[in-house]
């Protein structure tokens, strides 16, 4: 059961308190009424508000409330409003978006008109957004320049930024708020692309008003045929199915800085731009990276025990091991190694290297008597890279 109360004893001041438990949770402001002895010499007790609750990493702390998502970290579970990876698993971008952002699957009409707002607004390229990101050097890493394309679209339109105009513009009004999420969609896929193509020196395709959101983003980076101009049916299929299991999953360090910018009332692109930031260090989304890095420094699965044996001494990080949800193996694992076998992404000789880092470690009781097991990222970069 759920609900009910919690009774808490003061040992400090004797004093009892009741506070309420709903879906599994307290209120965390209800503590503050529980305060420390008057007579109390410490400085924190004197100008203390009460008690306060120390949750470093916000490892049992709920934020916010939502049914976007749900998880079972022992039992690797995972729902997206209701509907598994699998009944997702064939559904385009659209379908995905208006689930998450509408609460539930489009119609025919409805998704109609979402693709045609998202191919519209993709078609809006300001030339300064061009020339921002034409101005760094080609071999610059990719986010720092997707950064810098999406401060500039927000510079573009000053008349979509709160502050500029003056205040709110978004609370409350949900038409307005409906626009910035397609904008921000939009501009999304065509930052990515014009990104993409300036680093290989090639020509950027506009969008087309007639195609889907997967569609143009393919054409837009150059991720077509040579002969026919349409991307390849497999690389698509693949693609939009790996686009579902990356559909949310919970407040991770990004989705939390991304909710915190947008509480003081910043553009939705803003907002995208602080969880970028906060995603690209090698904890978060620059994990399948890293862990690339390490993989390709080792080289051969022979050389996969000697890394091991270097975590187990504390000497390093294994990237794409361990996660802070799930206590078996990451359900979205499964799925990952399907389209990589799809994809015959086998060519790559670095995928041997992870699979040895996966048996060993599975294998392993350090890893085994912690609960670490293998996470998306140890294999879902091998996706990218096979694409």
């Amino acid at each position: 059961m759920s609900e009910g109360q919690l009774y808490v004893r003061d040992s400090r001041t004797l004093r009892e308190y009741e506070i309420p438990i709903t879906r599994d949770t307290v209120p965390a402001g209800a503590f503050g009424q529980i305060k420390g002895p008057v007579t109390d010499p410490t400085r924190i007790d004197k100008g203390s508000r009460g008690l306060k609750i120390y949750d470093p990493g916000l490892a049992n702390t709920a934020t916010i409330e939502s049914g976007l998502l749900y998880i079972d970290g022992e039992k690797g579970q995972l729902l997206f409003r209701g509907h598994s990876i699998e009944q997702l698993w064939d559904c385009d971008f659209e379908d995905v978006v208006h689930l998450m952002v509408w609460e539930k699957l489009p119609s025919p009409l409805e998704k109609e008109s979402l693709r045609s707002a998202l191919s519209l607004a993709m078609m809006d390229v300001p030339d300064e957004v061009v020339r921002v990101i034409e101005a760094f050097p080609r071999s610059a890493p990719p986010v720092p320049i997707v950064m810098a394309g999406l401060s500039a679209y927000v510079a573009n339109k000053p008349d979509d930024i709160p502050a500029y105009t003056g205040g709110n513009i978004y609370h409350g009004n949900v038409e307005k708020a409906h626009k910035g999420v397609v904008r921000t969609l939009a501009t999304w896929a065509v930052v990515v692309s014009l990104t993409a193509r300036h680093r290989e020196g090639t020509q950027f395709v506009p969008a087309s008003p007639h195609e889907k959101y997967y569609e143009n983003l393919f054409a837009m980076m150059g991720h077509v045929d040579k002969n026919t101009g349409l991307p390849d049916p497999l690389h698509l299929r693949c693609f939009r199915r790996f686009g579902a299991l990356s559909i949310d999953h919970g407040l991770s360090n990004s989705t939390f800085a991304m909710l915190v910018t947008a509480s003081t009332l910043a553009d939705p692109i803003s907002s995208i731009i602080s969880a970028l930031t906060a995603a690209y260090g090698p904890l978060h989304f620059g994990a399948p990276e890293s862990a690339y890095k390490i993989m390709t420094r080792l080289e051969i699965p022979e050389n996969v025990p000697w890394l091991i044996e270097s975590v187990k001494r504390g000497e390093r990080r294994l990237f794409g091991y361990g996660h802070r949800t799930y206590t078996v193996a990451d359900p979205r694992i499964g799925p990952i190694q399907t389209l990589l076998e799809e994809l015959d992404a086998k060519s790559n000789p670095l995928l041997k290297v992870a699979q040895e880092i996966d048996r060993l470690a599975s294998s392993d009781e350090y890893f085994k008597k912690r609960g670490i097991n293998s996470n998306a990222d140890l294999y879902g970069v091998f996706f990218y890279i096979t694409m």
